[in-house]
């Protein structure tokens, strides 16, 4: 629907340009390519990579904490009506509830930072077309999906906003 409503809209343009007044100025971008390789990109990916490390081993310990406890309670015959059998169970809903948390805070800083990638490449995708004197810039991230069927390598302005971004 998006791509019909893209293509629909340029070919308009097109159409009513003045073509013997002016040319209109189309080019490509691939913004995916732009938020996964930047610079900035790479560098929050080590930081977000490095979180996710550190909650795993934090994770594990606990994981190996807990199986410790449980050897032992298994070896020592403790009752399950006992108070170290219900205590070793709260130990358990309190690491699956840690589990999940650090799940959701991974996705949500992920997706924050994400976000903030995306929005600072439009902006740099808008300033670079404004400068450049681009009438159109179209997102061929999606290459079978997406708006962009054939774009010429010549309106690819992805590697000039690449090196912008450096």
């Amino acid at each position: 629907m998006k791509q019909n409503l893209a293509l629909a809209f340029i070919t308009a343009l097109l159409a009513s340009a003045p073509l013997a007044h002016s040319e209109v100025k189309i080019g490509t971008v691939d913004v995916a390519r732009i938020v996964n390789d930047s610079p900035e990109a790479v560098a929050k990916k080590k930081e977000l990579d490095t979180f996710s490390e550190e909650t795993k081993k934090k994770i594990d310990a606990k994981g190996k904490e807990l199986q410790e406890l449980k050897t032992k309670l298994e070896g020592s015959k403790v009752a399950s009506d006992s108070k170290e059998a219900e205590n070793f169970r709260n130990q358990v809903r309190d690491f699956e509830r840690m589990r999940g948390d650090a799940k959701a805070d991974l996705e949500k800083r992920y997706l924050k930072v994400n976000k903030e990638l995306t929005d600072k490449v439009y902006a740099q995708i808008e300033k670079y077309a404004k400068a450049n004197n681009y009438d159109i810039i179209i997102d061929k991230s999606d290459r079978y999906r997406g708006p962009v069927l054939f774009g010429s390598s010549s309106a690819d302005v992805t590697e000039d906003l690449l090196k912008s971004a450096k």
